[in-house]
This record gives structure tokens, sequence and C-alpha cells, in this order.
């Protein structure tokens, strides 16, 4: 991170944050300060609310909320998702990743705008690819007020300080996303059980292995690995297994039609609900609601 930074680095800085705001500026955001220097680029922003559309961005972006908003939006083509974002989360958008974003009230937050490659040593390089959204970091609040702060002043110190702050604060987070996407234990019990909770609030729509990592806080593939080396089923397995389990309790405990339960479980039909049940417990839905035994899935 010491090297001097090239032109075309802080080119892309310059692109990254002008994209950033022209498309603020069309949903009637505006820039109050920003600050630049070497690989970083900080702005101080405020939004109404808005619909909100950023293509992907030359250079990674870190936003800090600086007021309570409640907020929908994705990366890319993910599930648009709602969040109740409290001051000081933080949201992680990837250089080139796209995002859409929607806000229901006026608010101000902070950007963080860094070139990757200034950061992407070997031990953090899967962390400056993996989005965080609606995250949290023990420390932030301190840092994240001081950059404010430093960045209203724009005096002669006020660039080393904020450039400090900011490193401060990215160094903290990747160091956190590497030891997430590293440890031993990436996913707990606990993490299991806000999985299940998920899966069960949402069990009428289509559930994504990317919606679970998202819940989870690790990339796709490391959470599909630690889910199978805890669980010993693949995400897609223990998504079917929850949904199976919701359909025998309503078989057993409701007069519901078939094609009604298949739909709040998530089956895509009456009969993809009875291909599975059949291959699963070795019966169909009318017979298991008939069988006194009230089988229990495999």
């Amino acid at each position: 991170m010491s090297s001097p930074p090239s032109e075309s680095r802080v080119d892309a800085l310059r692109q990254g944050a002008q994209g950033y705001l022209r498309e603020l500026g069309s949903a009637g955001g505006r820039e109050l300060e920003a600050l630049a220097r070497d690989a970083l680029l900080v702005g101080l922003y405020h939004s109404p609310a808005y619909d909100l559309r950023v293509p992907g961005l030359p250079v990674a972006r870190l936003s800090i909320n600086l007021t309570s908003a409640r907020v929908s939006g994705a990366l890319e083509d993910d599930r648009v998702r709602r969040y109740e974002a409290h001051r000081h989360s933080l949201f992680f958008t990837p250089a080139g990743a796209a995002a859409r974003w929607h806000k229901e009230a006026p608010s101000r937050h902070l950007n963080i705008y860094f070139n990757p490659e200034a950061f992407a040593t070997d031990e953090h390089a899967q962390a400056v690819r993996t989005p965080l959204l609606n995250g949290s970091l023990p420390g932030v609040r301190p840092l994240a007020d001081a950059l404010v702060e430093e960045i209203a002043r724009n005096d002669a110190w006020a660039g080393e300080a904020a450039d400090s702050l900011a490193r401060l604060l990215l160094v903290r987070l990747l160091r956190r996303s590497t030891r997430a996407s590293e440890g031993r234990n990436a996913l707990t019990p606990q993490l299991l059980a806000r999985l299940r909770e998920y899966v069960m609030a949402h069990l009428s729509e289509r559930i994504l292995v990317s919606d679970l990592a998202a819940v989870a806080g690790l990339p796709v593939d490391r959470y599909a690995q630690a889910h199978d080396r805890l669980t010993g089923q693949t995400p897609h397995q223990f998504v079917l297994g929850l949904r199976l389990q919701r359909a025998t309790e309503l078989l057993s405990r409701t007069s519901m039609g078939l094609a009604d339960i298949a739909a709040e479980c998530g089956f895509s039909s009456q009969q993809h609900l009875t291909h599975t049940m059949r291959l699963r417990l070795g019966t169909t839905p009318a017979r298991y609601r008939q069988d006194p035994r009230r089988r229990t899935p495999r």
C-alpha cells in the first residue's frame, strides 16, 4: 500500500467518484465535501428519498451511513432485499459491480473510493471482491465521525488526516472480511439458526444460494463449503428440507388444498410437491395427510 499511485489509478478514482455523483445528482442528491489523496478519495453526500441506479465503477466503494435509513436494493442481478440501515452501517461495493437502491427518507452518507489493487495483497485478495450489505464493524463510529469532521474542516492537514482515517477503516474492514472467509468455523450454529429463520420467512419465494450466502456474510463458494461441512447438506438440500417440513406440518394441521400448500412452501407446482414427497418420504401428500403416523422428512 505504500507504492506511489499511478496517474491511471488517480484518474480511475476521479471517474468513479464522478460517476457516482452523476447518478446521485440525477436522483436529487448532492456532494457536500470531498477530499482526494493518493489511492483514496472520500466524499460526503446528502440524498433525498430516491431510486438510484449506479453502474459498475472502476474503483471499489465503501459507503457508511451517517443517518438511519430504511433501504432496499441489490448488487448486479441479485435479489432485492430490504435493510434497516442504522447509523454507521456499512455497504461495500466491489469494483465493477452495478448497484440499485431505493431509499425511503433523506439521509447523509460517506463514500470511500479506492483502487482494489492498492489493497489487494495475497491476504486480502478475496476481501476486496466480496460485497458487504448493511454490515457492521467494531470501532467504526469514532473513526467515521472523525473522518467526517476532517472532510468538513478541509484545512492544510485535513487531507493527511482523512487519508489515514479512511485507510484505517478499510484495513479493519478487509481484515475482518478475510478472517470471516478463512476461519475454520465460518458457519456457526447461531448463523445456521439465522439462515433457518430467513428461509422460513421467505419460503414461498425462490431462494438462491447467493441469498443464503448474503445472510451468512460469506462469499458464495465459501458459504456452500461451510454449510456442507457443518450440516452434511448442500444449501439446496437444506432449503428443500425446510420446504418439505413446512408442507408436512400444513398437511397434518390444516385442510388447505394441495396446490395452496405447494405454493406457500415454495414448490413450483402441486406435482413438484408430490414428486418431492414421493422421493424423500416414499408417499404422496394425499396419503401423508391420511396417515396417522405423520411421517417426518428423512
